[in-house]
């Protein structure tokens, strides 16, 4: 049975999302995961930051889990450098390395649960910074309780 085995952090995701990024310095925990996900039905948690900047016009979504995604075949004329994602404030490109990606599930705005009170149902009041302490350095593989309720939380709502 699939199951959600990963986090990520983006600012924004959408039914339509095509593929998923990280920063430079994520490559090892992207190729980790790929090498964990790929060929197999198992996603990706997709959460957008409390903290995100309201140029990515994401408010409903801010500090929720968002949807999860499962990551497809890399196409044979493609590479890592292909899947990115500019800054929208800077225009850099601030997560130059991704793989694709097919949406499995998607919420509507405001739907998805927040991050926090699932962290402090699971893991215990004051654990939120800890737990997603390390996301702006790649995604996180997460633990079966949270793995678990996720999944829960997600799949009533199916990308058709």
């Amino acid at each position: 049975m699939a199951t959600i085995r990963y986090l990520e952090a983006m600012f924004g995701l959408g039914p339509e999302q095509e593929h998923i990024a990280v920063p430079a310095k994520a490559g090892v925990k992207l190729k980790e995961m790929v090498d964990d996900l790929l060929g197999t039905d198992d996603m990706i948690a997709i959460y957008i930051p409390e903290g995100t900047d309201d140029v990515y016009q994401n408010e409903g979504q801010r500090g929720r889990v968002v949807g999860a995604v499962k990551l497809l075949q890399m196409p044979a004329n493609r590479t890592v450098d292909n899947y990115f994602f500019n800054d929208l404030l800077t225009r850099e490109r601030r997560w130059p390395i991704g793989w694709p990606c097919q949406v499995v599930y998607f919420p509507p705005n405001n739907a998805g649960p927040l991050l926090r009170n699932l962290v402090d149902l699971i893991h215990g009041p004051g654990n939120f910074q800890p737990f997603v302490g390390g996301l702006q350095h790649g995604p996180k593989k997460l633990d079966l309780k949270m793995a678990k309720r996720l999944l829960e939380e997600l799949s009533p709502f199916p990308v058709r």
